[in-house]
């Protein structure tokens, strides 16, 4: 059944058509950067299937009074609200058939609230933020009329909210807010961050009025609160440690009684203090603009949150609505037979009003709480195709968190993640920094999904413990993978196994090890303990001062091949008891200076084959006892200059053949006063007292010329 909608006071329209439904009660708030809701009553007699799928649809309510209907003495335009039905609720049947339903209307943004994700943005400003979530949710009726400057956010999260708390959130931190325009049929989101972007409706100068029954502005009451006198907020950059970021910023507002109210909070979450002061000022913003409000009654249906209008009389006479709450009844279709059962009420509109000078700056209070990431999550540690390794110069990691369901598992999977290292200094610490496909523990300061840092590292099944377990139990340690492409790794692993117990230690290839000043090593403290170095090519050992070394029992030095030992200045050996040396082909000794060599008993040298003893300058050989020479074959000595033979008693030369003494220029041959020289010419001369020639065969004297004998007496037989 139509209703006659033409002189109604409350009027409805619904997709059941036009004149189809009838509203007969309304009482709606709507704020600044809140969602309007009208909770309406409406009558119906279409069926109840039909009336259930408006469920979610478009509705648009209209109120006025009747002088506004008919364009009275106020001179103002009916207010229209478009929405979309939330609930719906059968009250009941009454008279002629008609079924009578409660219902509740809010603006498309309001469905924001009935979705939650968990998302990354990265490189973003607030407002670009805002833009796509609600293209993401196909919200499309919005118009951005920001003003401000507002910088780039390396990393903001959506976690475990809504849409629509993300959005306010991030809103209410920035000094931005939202309101609604309407149309019928048609409702449009407009974001804003100063009051002159809000609506100006061609209003004329409302007086108060506050006669019973009047129309238009029927009251107006000053409200003055005692509100903090300045917000301080305070912040840390790791970036820049040394730094302050210390903000104040101190209310505009002059009574005594807040100048040394102080409000404070950290962190700010901000990384520079421009920033900082930005946040501090729309923060005591919002408090000046509770330091001076007007509630209001009226009937003038056009007011709405974000109206502009001025009020006759007053200090400060432009005002800003920012909250409102609209009251309606219109029971005009009521027959008189159901008239006679019901209460009798007047169709009328009314609403209260919350407005604040508009010279103030409006800030919506930060009310939406941010998600707090209760613990403790882990994610795997992400990088660029091709790589192994990702890092930055603070030995940060990008992750991959496990319920990012969006982002790429890549270079771009999150911002770069601090790292907690066992020690972390001044250029000396622990650095370990972890790997593409680990999984890592990560926590958030203060409990922010915004501020995440990693704080251990876990196995999982694709990267398992580095000794299988339970068999390896008591081994522990650190066992590194060689990159790019693995295949080795550096290790130190201990075995704690009773009567096993073991430090190993790994390098895959090079190890350096650097001692600043001493180094002691024991082996075998608790009793029989060896020691055992392989190296399968070249070492070189450098000592730059004294070196001792003590071998308590045997040592044995094998070298395969040749070996040369230098000695700079002096070298002594001490043997306590026997020496064997063993050439297996030639030995040479060359001694740069002089050489003493002392045997306190017994020396014995053998020489399989030659050996050649050669001394650039003088030789001594001095035997305190006996010195036997035996050669197996020939001899030969060979004196360049001069030869001197010296025997303390006798002397014996013993010659199996022939002897043969051969001198260049004589030879002479001397004991006491006897002598025989023999020259180079032939001449022989004996000298001595008395010579005897005593031969057991003849003696023949033969001479080429004359033989001369002299003496005393020459006997013959």
């Amino acid at each position: 059944m139509p209703y006659d909608q033409t002189t109604r006071v409350l009027k409805i329209e619904t997709e059941l058509g036009a004149d189809n439904a009838v509203l007969t009660e309304m009482d709606g708030q709507d704020a600044l950067s809140r969602p309007f809701v009208f909770n309406i009553r409406f009558a119906t007699t279409e069926a109840d299937d039909k009336v259930r799928k408006l469920l979610g649809t478009k509705v648009s309510l209209s109120f006025g009074l009747p002088g506004e209907i008919e364009g009275g003495p106020l001179g103002l335009e009916r207010r229209v609200l478009n929405g979309h039905f939330r609930r719906l609720r059968r009250i009941g049947t009454s008279f002629a058939e008609e079924a009578e339903w409660y219902g509740e209307v809010v603006p498309a943004v309001w469905f924001l609230s009935r979705t939650t994700d968990c998302r990354i943005f990265q490189g973003k400003t607030v407002t670009t933020i805002i833009e796509d979530i609600l293209k993401l949710h196909k919200i499309t009726d919005y118009k951005m009329k920001t003003t401000g400057s507002y910088p780039t956010l390396d990393y903001c999260v959506q976690y475990r909210e809504s849409a629509l708390d993300f959005i306010t959130r991030l809103m209410e931190q920035n000094g931005i807010f939202f309101w609604h325009e309407h149309a019928n049929g048609k409702h449009t989101l407009v974001i804003g961050d100063e009051n002159g972007s809000t609506v100006a409706p061609a209003f004329p100068d409302f007086t108060v009025d506050a006669r019973p029954g009047a129309d238009g502005l029927r009251s107006l009451d000053e409200d003055f609160a005692v509100r903090s006198g300045k917000w301080t907020m305070r912040d840390f950059n790791f970036e820049t440690p040394s730094n302050s970021l210390e903000v104040t910023d101190p209310t505009q507002v002059d009574v005594e009684a807040t100048k040394e109210r102080e409000l404070y909070d950290y962190p700010g979450l901000y990384p520079v203090t421009g920033d900082g002061r930005t946040f501090a000022r729309i923060q005591i913003e919002h408090e000046e603009s509770l330091y001076h409000l007007r509630r209001g009654t009226s009937t003038i249906a056009a007011l709405d949150a974000g109206a502009r209008l001025k009020i006759a009389d007053v200090e400060e006479p432009e005002v800003l609505v920012t909250e409102i709450r609209h009251h309606g009844i219109d029971r005009s279709h009521w027959t008189p037979e159901r008239l006679k059962h019901e209460e009798v009420v007047a169709p009328h509109y009314e609403n209260e009003f919350v407005c604040l000078p508009r010279k103030v700056p409006f800030r919506s209070p930060r009310v939406t709480p941010k998600p707090f990431v209760r613990g403790p999550q882990t994610a795997i540690v992400t990088g660029p195709s091709g790589e192994e390794i990702h890092t930055d110069k603070y030995g940060r990691v990008k992750v991959k968190f496990h319920w990012d369901r969006v982002g790429k598992k890549d270079d771009t999977s999150s911002c770069w993640v601090r790292v907690s290292q066992g020690i972390a200094g001044a250029g000396w610490g622990q650095i370990h920094i972890p790997r593409m496909g680990q999984e890592v523990i990560v926590d958030f300061l203060e409990g922010d999904p915004d501020r995440p840092i990693i704080t251990g590292r876990v196995y999982n099944a694709e990267s398992n413990v580095p000794y299988a377990l339970p068999a390896n139990k008591t081994q522990s340690g650190i066992k590194t993978n060689s990159s790019k492409g693995g295949g080795g790794s550096n290790e130190i692993r201990l075995e704690d196994k009773k009567s096993s117990e073991q430090v190993y230690v790994h390098a895959e290839k090079d190890l350096d090890t650097e001692v600043e000043n001493n180094e002691t090593r024991k082996v075998g403290l608790k009793g029989t303990g060896n020691r055992t170095t392989n190296i399968k090519n070249d070492e070189t050992i450098t000592v730059g001062g004294n070196r001792t070394e003590t071998v308590v029992k045997n040592e044995t030095i094998t070298i395969q091949q040749n070996r040369t030992e230098m000695v700079a200045k002096n070298e002594a050996v001490a043997i306590g008891m026997s020496r064997e040396h063993a050439i297996g082909i030639a030995d040479s000794l060359t001694v740069g200076a002089a050489r003493s060599h002392s045997v306190g008993a017994t020396e014995s040298i053998s020489i399989g084959a030659s050996q050649s003893i050669s001394v650039g300058s003088n030789q001594t050989t001095e035997v305190g006892s006996n010195q036997s020479t035996q050669v197996g074959k020939n001899q030969t000595t060979s004196v360049g200059d001069n030869s001197s033979t010296t025997v303390g008693k006798n002397g014996t030369v013993s010659i199996g053949k022939s002897f043969k003494l051969d001198a260049g220029d004589e030879i002479v041959l001397t004991t006491g006063s006897a002598q025989i020289i023999m020259k180079k010419n032939g001449d022989i001369t004996i000298k001595g007292k008395n010579i005897t020639i005593d031969a057991s065969g003849k003696v023949s004297v033969k001479a080429s010329s004359d033989v001369v004998m002299k003496g005393q007496k020459i006997l013959q037989n």
